[in-house]
């Protein structure tokens, strides 16, 4: 049992010393790269961006690529800002699930809040594909798919979307 609570104790301050020594560019890093991991394993993918990159390619009409930016206008800021906090929460939990002093409740909560966090970027990303399916034509989806096959999206494109 003695062991036990040296190896705990040992562990907060050494877990403190640490966070202690982060500069602010350091947590910075650390969001970003969290932001990314995230992007990797979130169940819907960023494709705005490849779709305004592959504009012309893609066969976007003047019409269609301003529904698209006026969308990416009002909600990449906030999307980004979901994103950035549940980058940092995680790194919060993390360093609290270290810290003997914080209990059980107190993850659940933190956790909790990471999870409304992530709904909220759902509801982004949903809304993001909502005007993607409502802008796009047959040909765009065509095209659309042809940039993805280039692109590691890691999931399979769909071979019979001109049947639907």
């Amino acid at each position: 049992m003695g062991n036990r609570i040296l190896f705990t104790l040992t562990l907060f301050f050494l877990s403190q010393l640490s966070f202690a020594d982060s500069t602010p560019g350091q947590k910075e890093h650390d969001i970003e790269s969290s932001i990314e991991k995230l992007d990797r394993i979130n169940h819907l993918p960023n494709l705005l961006p490849v779709i305004i990159t592959n504009k012309d390619f893609i066969g976007l009409t003047d019409e269609q690529v301003s529904k698209l930016e006026q969308w990416r206008k009002q909600n990449r800021e906030p999307m980004l800002a979901a994103m950035k906090q549940v980058a940092r929460k995680r790194i919060e939990i993390k360093q609290a699930a270290l810290t003997p002093t914080i209990s059980s409740a107190r993850l659940q909560q933190m956790q909790n809040e990471i999870f409304r966090l992530q709904r909220e970027i759902l509801e982004y990303k949903l809304s993001c594909r909502e005007i993607v399916v409502q802008t796009f034509n047959n040909e765009n989806w065509g095209s659309f798919f042809m940039v993805l096959a280039d692109e590691d999206i890691g999931v399979s494109l769909p071979v019979n979307f001109a049947e639907k």
